[in-house]
């Protein structure tokens, strides 16, 4: 994991302006800092060094031939694979790190048929200096972030979203309300937009190609496309031997690393199954886990003690008191380039933190829930989609007496007419947006990420429920990841969205969950041949933080001054009174407010007073 800051422009930045901008990510890449430039480009980057931590392994890097420059954040898992492939010999490369090998097959093949053959975590910016075109690229999961401006013949792509809006090109702001209210809704910034205009979000698995001779984007293209096949039944015993294969060899070949190395291990099967087959490969692992000490109804630390012991892990358990996490939001909003309202980024963040006392990089367990259909919203969804066969009339006059059977029917049921509709407010924080944000849309692309056009069939319901997941709420959880670890210089890798691992889930035809009402079958079977069934957790925790009780009373000065005595960050877009009721209304407890959306607004609040887009009322 690294940072980077690149220009293409006929003016450039002078070094020290340049520099500055480059040192907003100095903490994703503490180790090297290298600026290079030619009359119109300039790249920099900050290096987390990895794989060959010599100054033989700095970026940016040319390939041999001398004709791109490149630099890479993130780490590829073939490049030895691709190396081989190719003929590349030892001999020939300057380091022995994989991003050597891909300034080498710049020389060798088109940059798309590179692009396509990655496996990894990924972001890259590659200038052609022949054709003076730039390519941007993100990996097919979306678990590197990148970002993009593009204004008076200019670009500016860059690693953080502040070193795009803090370049003084966009000095002068302006706020997209359709993009402002998405956030306040969903809590990020939902790729390709961003809440300031002209500012955007390259998507997971997109290459655009921006043209120095047309000073505009010429290209934009998905080099990464979402199959389905579902040749795989999940209740087959061949499943389950074919997933620990696949699995396995994501994990050996996230292993590479020339520093410290660890995984995260919780109580839920995905961390054990990740730590399990390290430990295969790595006869010294060690594994990091994390417990809040006054919330035992979260606590992950016995359940993860009695895997890291069958398993023979070294166990570090670091315990932190819910106090702890409270002297931290400061710092934690602090370290937030963009705005970010998911309040388990506060544990992430601490968690992240102490991990990084003992390894550099560290395996996590992201992205089971996704791909298995693990989340207990899959099946909640599955099993009532089909009142919305019929129509909206209708559902209002039966759907009361089916609730009288079974009351656990969602209202939304007699409210919304569409499928697709239902599953984007289940994500959604802040159900009465509408009423400060009346006459907003959301943006384009999210109601494209929501949009479901195929029967109401459960085969149908549940590819399309995987597929809106990965692209819709995990990559909220990864930036959530990639934000905090980061923040520390820590790099976290995901062996679930190897490649591979999602190519096989989008294989499987998932009849236990339809048939038998039973989530995420294939990694639990698989979790059984490793870790004794008596020793496993059989109810799902997940971490969470007391939020409305802390607004309530240990944040309630700091919420109040922040919200309430502050000017609303672009009030010009919402009705900021309306806003400042429901506020109210939430401490005088006359109305029920979605606290998780009041995060919302006071995360947008920390997000513009740290970065000067507004100051506190009565700041001297």
């Amino acid at each position: 994991m690294c940072g980077f800051l690149g220009e293409i422009s006929s003016s450039l930045l002078t070094e020290k302006k340049f520099k500055d901008l480059l040192d907003l990510s100095r903490q994703r890449g503490p180790n090297q800092q290298t600026i290079w430039s030619d009359s119109i480009c300039q790249l920099g980057f900050n290096r987390l060094a990895i794989l060959d931590t010599s100054s033989a392994g700095m970026q940016p890097v040319k390939s041999p031939s001398g004709r791109f420059y490149m630099v890479l954040n993130g780490e590829i898992y073939n490049y030895k694979s691709l190396q081989l492939e190719h003929g590349i010999l030892d001999s020939e490369l300057r380091s022995s790190s994989d991003v050597e090998v891909v300034s080498q097959l710049l020389d060798k093949v088109t940059i798309l048929d590179l692009v396509t053959s990655l496996n990894g975590m990924f972001a890259i910016a590659i200038w052609d200096t022949r054709f003076q075109k730039l390519y941007l690229i993100r990996d097919f999961a979306g678990i590197k972030p990148l970002y993009y401006g593009e204004k008076e013949n200019q670009l500016i792509f860059a690693s953080q979203f502040d070193q795009i809006f803090k370049h003084p090109l966009f000095y002068s702001k302006r706020l997209r309300p359709d993009a402002m209210k998405t956030f306040f809704g969903f809590g990020y910034m939902h790729a390709p937009d961003t809440v300031f205009e002209f500012i955007y979000q390259v998507e997971p698995g997109q290459m655009i190609v921006w043209d120095y001779a047309k000073k505009s984007i010429v290209e934009k293209m998905y080099y990464y496309q979402w199959e389905t096949s579902e040749t795989l039944l999940d209740s087959a015993f061949s499943t389950k031997e074919k997933f620990k294969n696949i699995i396995h060899e994501a994990v050996k070949k996230q292993l590479q690393s020339d520093v410290p190395l660890a995984s995260f291990l919780s109580s839920g099967v995905d961390s054990a199954i990740i730590s399990a087959f390290a430990k295969k490969e790595h006869q010294n692992l060690t594994a990091f886990t994390f417990g809040i000490s006054s919330h035992g109804k979260y606590d992950e630390r016995e359940d993860a003690s009695k895997y890291a012991t069958y398993l023979n892990l070294n166990h570090i358990i670091a315990t932190a008191k819910e106090a702890d996490l409270i002297s931290q939001i400061d710092a934690h909003f602090k370290a937030m380039p963009e705005p970010f309202g998911d309040y388990s980024s506060l544990p992430t963040y601490l968690i992240t933190q102490k991990a990084r006392m003992h390894a550099t990089v560290m395996l996590g367990g992201d992205g089971g829930d996704e791909l298995f259909w693990g989340y207990p919203r899959f099946r909640k969804s599955l099993h009532q989609a089909h009142w919305f066969r019929y129509p909206l009339w209708l559902r209002k006059l039966i759907i009361p007496f089916y609730r009288k059977k079974k009351p656990k029917l969602s209202y939304a049921l007699e409210r919304l007419r569409r499928f697709d509709a239902w599953i984007m407010e289940k994500q959604m924080h802040f159900t009465d947006i509408d009423s400060f944000m009346p006459n907003t849309y959301y943006t384009a692309s999210l109601y494209k990420c929501y949009e479901y056009k195929s029967k109401l069939e459960k085969s149908n319901i549940l590819q399309y429920l995987k597929k809106n997941e990965f692209y819709g709420h995990m990559q909220r959880t990864l930036k959530k990841i990639d934000l905090c670890s980061m923040a520390h210089g820590l790099e976290v890798r995901v062996p679930y969205l190897d490649k591979d691992v999602i190519a096989f889930s989008n294989m499987i035809k998932s009849e236990f969950t339809v048939t038998h009402d039973f989530a995420k079958i294939v990694p639990k079977e698989a979790l059984y041949d490793l870790i004794p069934l008596e020793l496993l957790n059989t109810e799902k925790k997940g971490f969470s933080v007391p939020i409305a009780h802390w607004l309530k009373h240990e944040l309630k000065e700091d919420f109040k001054k922040t919200v309430l005595d502050t000017p609303i960050y672009g009030a010009a877009y919402l009705d900021h009174v309306i806003l400042k009721k429901m506020v109210a209304n939430f401490y005088d407890n006359k109305l029920k407010v979605d606290t998780w959306g009041l995060w919302h607004v006071y995360a947008w609040q920390k997000w513009a007073l740290h970065h000067g887009l507004i100051e506190y009322k009565n700041k001297k």
